[in-house]
């Protein structure tokens, strides 16, 4: 894939306690990435998490040499709609994440390129996160994800805001390959 890419990392989140978990911002508002696109828009909000220092310790010092990431949980209850999607979008004061999926049921995150002149969307891949799995992604990449009726999607997310998702990525790449030899 070029834009999202499966870690085999251990994060232990046990620590996390929803409950102790504050509204940090909401998110409603259409980018023009989503246009022409099919399904009902919905939003998502991110949540301050509690003992943030406990989450960034189990980062490789490498990466955190780099950049202390913000630590949030992503949180998004889906309504009891078939076409329900997080809209096509860019992170805003994010470039990339590294995302543990606390609770998934098979929402699948599509990634687009815009086009400037035809102002449209145009597919280029997909994934779909199992819970426990954690994927880095480049959040600068408009991308969307096909929600899952019903269903509640929480997502422990660690956000790069100055560092890219290529370097990110080789910074992971290098660590675990160290780690392995």
């Amino acid at each position: 894939m070029k834009h999202a890419e499966k870690l085999y990392i251990e994060i232990n989140t046990a620590k996390l306690d929803f409950e102790q978990c504050v509204t940090h911002k909401k998110y409603r508002k259409l980018q023009r990435y989503s246009k022409g696109l099919p399904g009902t828009a919905y939003g998502s909000e991110t949540l301050y998490v509690n003992d943030t220092k406990y989450f960034l310790d189990q980062l490789p010092k490498a990466l955190l040499d780099v950049e202390i990431p913000h630590v949030f949980l992503l949180d998004i209850s889906t309504p009891a709609c078939e076409e329900a999607v997080l809209p096509a979008h860019i992170d805003i004061n994010k470039l990339c994440g590294i995302n543990i999926y606390l609770e998934a049921h098979g929402e699948v995150t599509t990634f687009y390129d815009w086009d400037k002149v035809d102002r449209t969307s145009t597919y280029v891949e997909e994934f779909c996160a199992k819970k426990h799995e954690i994927w880095l992604m480049n959040n600068q990449q408009p991308h969307a994800v096909k929600l899952v009726k019903n269903c509640k999607r929480r997502i422990l997310t660690y956000s790069f805001v100055k560092t890219p998702y290529n370097k990110v990525l080789q910074i992971l790449k290098c660590t675990l390959q160290k780690a392995v030899n």
